[in-house]
């Protein structure tokens, strides 16, 4: 009895050893490292397939960490907006006179 308790536990410890690695094997460490939370959080069901992590935690949006967000949805280089102001009237120019 006392050893189907060791062998269940160490095969319940393997497993969730080996699951972080197969869940997150896409990406940079950087990028794991700042949506494992997330995905333990938001994206548990999924763990097993990484296709179906990405896509939990792209569908969480925001719910997402600050961190993880900026992992899918990245801060972009925006303009700034111009003021906006009088508009400039042209004159429309009329076509020259035709000499028949």
């Amino acid at each position: 009895m006392a050893w189907c308790r060791i062998g269940c536990g160490a095969a319940v410890a393997g497993f969730l050893l080996v699951l972080p690695t197969l869940a997150f094997a896409q990406g940079t460490p950087q990028q794991r490292e700042a949506c494992t939370p997330d995905a333990f959080r938001l994206c548990g069901a999924y763990m097993p397939d990484p296709n179906g992590v990405e896509a939990c935690l792209r569908a969480s949006g925001p719910r997402l960490s600050q961190p993880c967000y900026d992992v899918f949805f990245p801060p972009q280089d925006v303009p700034p907006p111009q003021p906006i102001g009088p508009r400039k009237r042209y004159k429309q120019q009329r076509p020259p006179p035709q000499d028949d």
